[in-house]
C-alpha cells in the first residue's frame, strides 16, 4: 500500500511539474509575441510617419517654388489682380482649415497602407495651409504698399493744388502793395479811382485765402491719410516656419524612436544583427571546410598514398625476426566465446578479471597494476591496468570469457619462438609468458611514412614470442593470410604479422565518405604474412553514428600511439 501511494505521489507530483511547466512556457510565449508585436506596430508606425514627414518635405518644397514663382511674376500687377489673388488664397485656406482627417473609426479597421495614406494627406495639408499663409501676408503687404502709391499721387496734387491757391493769393497780396506803394493817400481815400482798384482785390484776396486754407487742409489730411509703407522685397519662403508645420509630426516621429531605441528588443536586435554575417559565414566555413578537407583528402592525399612504398615493420622499422611464422588455422575464425586453455607449471598468465571465467582453487592469484611498467600509459589506455596474474605448480585448466559483454568473443593465439605480431593493445585481454621471463613488448614510430599520417598511426606495438596472446574482438576474431592483396576497414583491424606489407587504400565511393558512412581509407595487407580482424568493430566513432568531439579527440590520439 505504501509503495502504491508513493507511486501515486510521485506520478501526481511529475505531471504538476510538466503543468506548471507547460504553463510558463506558454505564459513566456505568450508575453514575447506580444512584446514583438508591440514592437513590430511601433516601428512600422514610426516608418509611416517618418514617409508622411518625408512625403511632406518634398511637396513643401514644391509648393514654395510655385509660389516663389507666382508672386515674383505678380510684382507688376495692378492692385486689382493682387486683390483677386489675395481673396482666392484666403478661400483656400478657409478650404483647407475647414477640412477634416477621413475617420479612423471604422469598421473594418484601417490598414496600414490606408493609415499611411492618411498621415501624408494630413502632413500634406500642413504645409500647404503654411506656404498659403505666407503668400496671403505677402499678399497683404502688396496690397499695402500698391495703396501708399496711390495715395501718395494724390498727396502730391493736393500739395500742388495747395501750392497754386498759395501762389495766388501771394500775387493778389503782392498788386495790392504795389498800388498802396504808389498812391498811399488815394489807396485809403474812398471814392478814389485807386481805392476803386483796391477794392475787389481785396475781396478776391478773401476768396484767395478760403481757397488756400481749404487747400492746405486738404494736403494735411492726405497726408495723415498716406501710408508711408515701402514695396516688400521679393517673396522668399520662411523655411523655418515651413519646418514647423511639421514640428508635432517630428516631434511624434522623435518620441516613437526614443522608445522603440530604450525597448529591449531594439537593443538586442542590433548586436545580433551586427554578429549575423560573421555567424553566418562560420556557419559556411563550418559546411564547407569539412567538405573542402574531405574532398583534399579523397582525391588527392588518398591516391597519393596509394601509390607510394607499403610499410614493413620488418624491414623498415629495422625489426629483425626469425623464419618463424604464425601458425593458420584451417578456418579463419579462431575465437569462440569462451576458451579453455592449460597453464603448464612455471608459466604465468595475466588476465583481465572480466574475462576469467573459472580457475582451479590451487592456482596463485595476485594483482598486477600494469600488463609492461615500461609502457604504462599503454597499458592504461588500452585497460590493461590492475590484472589478474595466475602462476600454478601444476598443470591448470582455466577457462576464458567475457562475462561483462555477450557479443565478444575469444581467441588464443600463440607466437613461437622467433614469430612476431604487430598488435593493438585494445584487442589484447591478457597473455600467458613461458618460465621466468617477462613479456617481450616493442614500440616503433614511423614519422616518415605517410600511410602513417593519414591513418594517424604513428606507433606500432609488437609483441614477440614465446607468448600466448588472448585476444578479444567483438562478434569474433578471424585470422587469414594477406596473399596477393587484401583489404579491409581500419576499424577492424586487431593486427598483422611483421613481415607483411603494410599500406593504406581509398574507399570505393566518395558519397559514403562525404556522409560519414565510411572511412576514407581501408588497410591493405601484401605478401607472406597473416592478420588478424574482429568481425563488428565498436571502438570509435562507427560511421552513421554520431559521438562526442571528446570521444573522437581521445580515439585520435589513442590511435597516434598505436593503442
Amino acid at each position: 500500500m505504501r509503495q502504491l501511494l508513493t507511486t501515486v505521489f510521485h506520478f501526481l507530483l511529475r505531471h504538476a511539474l510538466q503543468f506548471v511547466l507547460f504553463m510558463v512556457i506558454l505564459l513566456a510565449g505568450r508575453y514575447l509575441l506580444a512584446e514583438w508585436r508591440g514592437f513590430q506596430t511601433s516601428t512600422a508606425s514610426v516608418g509611416i510617419l517618418r514617409e508622411a514627414a518625408s512625403a511632406g518635405d518634398s511637396h513643401g518644397a514644391t509648393l514654395a517654388q510655385t509660389a516663389q514663382a507666382r508672386l515674383a511674376a505678380m510684382q507688376g500687377a495692378s492692385l486689382a489682380a493682387v486683390e483677386a489673388r489675395l481673396a482666392k488664397v484666403q478661400e483656400q485656406l478657409r478650404l483647407l482649415a475647414s477640412a477634416q482627417s477621413p475617420s479612423l473609426f471604422t469598421l473594418p479597421l484601417p490598414d496600414a497602407k490606408l493609415l499611411a495614406e492618411h498621415a501624408q494627406q494630413e502632413a500634406t495639408r500642413r504645409v500647404e495651409i503654411e506656404v498659403l499663409s505666407q503668400e496671403a501676408h505677402y499678399l497683404d503687404a502688396l496690397q499695402a504698399a500698391l495703396r501708399g502709391d496711390d495715395a501718395r499721387q494724390l498727396l502730391a496734387r493736393r500739395h500742388r493744388e495747395h501750392v497754386q491757391a498759395y501762389a495766388a493769393l501771394q500775387a493778389n497780396l503782392e498788386q495790392q502793395r504795389q498800388l498802396e506803394l504808389a498812391h498811399p493817400l488815394a489807396a485809403h481815400l474812398p471814392g478814389s479811382v485807386v481805392h476803386a482798384q483796391l477794392a475787389p482785390l481785396a475781396e478776391q484776396e478773401e476768396r484767395l485765402r478760403q481757397a488756400n486754407l481749404a487747400a492746405y487742409q486738404q494736403y494735411l489730411l492726405q497726408r495723415a491719410r498716406t501710408n508711408s509703407a515701402k514695396r516688400p522685397a521679393p517673396f522668399a519662403i520662411d523655411t523655418a516656419a515651413l519646418a514647423g508645420a511639421l514640428a508635432p509630426l517630428r516631434q511624434t516621429i522623435d518620441a516613437g524612436e526614443s522608445r522603440l531605441a530604450q525597448h529591449w528588443i531594439a537593443r538586442w536586435r542590433a548586436p545580433v544583427l551586427d554578429v549575423i554575417p560573421m555567424a553566418a559565414l562560420l556557419v559556411l566555413s563550418a559546411i564547407a571546410t569539412p567538405l573542402a578537407i574531405k574532398a583534399f583528402f579523397y582525391f588527392v592525399l588518398a591516391p597519393l598514398a596509394a601509390r607510394l612504398k607499403p610499410l614493413s615493420i620488418a624491414r623498415e622499422l629495422h625489426f629483425e625476426v626469425g623464419s618463424a611464422t604464425l601458425p593458420l588455422a584451417q578456418e579463419s575464425r579462431i575465437s569462440g566465446v569462451s576458451q579453455a586453455l592449460q597453464l603448464a607449471p612455471g608459466d604465468t598468465m595475466l588476465i583481465h578479471p572480466a574475462y576469467l571465467q573459472s580457475s582451479p582453487s590451487g592456482t596463485r592469484k595476485r594483482t598486477q597494476w600494469l600488463l609492461d611498467w615500461a609502457y604504462p600509459f599503454t597499458s592504461l589506455a588500452a585497460g590493461m591496468a590492475a590484472l589478474t596474474r595466475i602462476t600454478s605448480t601444476g598443470p591448470a585448466s582455466i577457462t576464458l570469457s567475457a562475462s561483462d559483454d555477450p557479443l565478444m568473443e575469444v581467441a588464443v593465439l600463440h607466437l613461437p619462438q622467433g614469430a612476431a605480431l604487430v598488435l593493438q593493445p585494445r584487442g589484447l585481454a591478457g597473455l600467458i609468458v613461458h618460465g621466468k621471463q617477462k613479456p617481450a613488448i616493442s614500440s616503433h614510430w614511423r614519422l616518415a611514412s605517410l600511410h602513417a599520417w593519414l591513418t594517424l598511426q604513428l606507433r606500432f606495438i609488437v609483441f614477440r614470442g614465446p607468448v600466448t596472446l588472448i585476444v578479444r574482438g567483438t562478434r569474433g576474431v578471424r585470422m587469414e593470410m594477406a596473399g596477393q592483396g587484401r583489404s579491409i576497414s581500419q576499424a577492424a583491424t586487431l593486427g598483422f604479422g611483421t613481415g607483411v606489407l603494410y599500406s593504406t587504400t581509398r574507399s570505393e565511393t566518395f558519397i559514403p565518405y562525404l556522409r560519414g558512412q565510411q572511412a576514407l581509407l581501408n588497410d591493405r595487407f601484401d605478401g607472406d604474412g597473416v592478420y588478424l580482424y574482429e568481425e563488428t568493430p565498436r571502438h570509435g566513432k562507427q560511421p552513421g553514428k554520431v559521438g562526442s568531439w571528446f570521444e573522437g579527440f581521445t580515439d585520435a590520439v589513442l590511435k597516434v600511439f598505436g593503442i
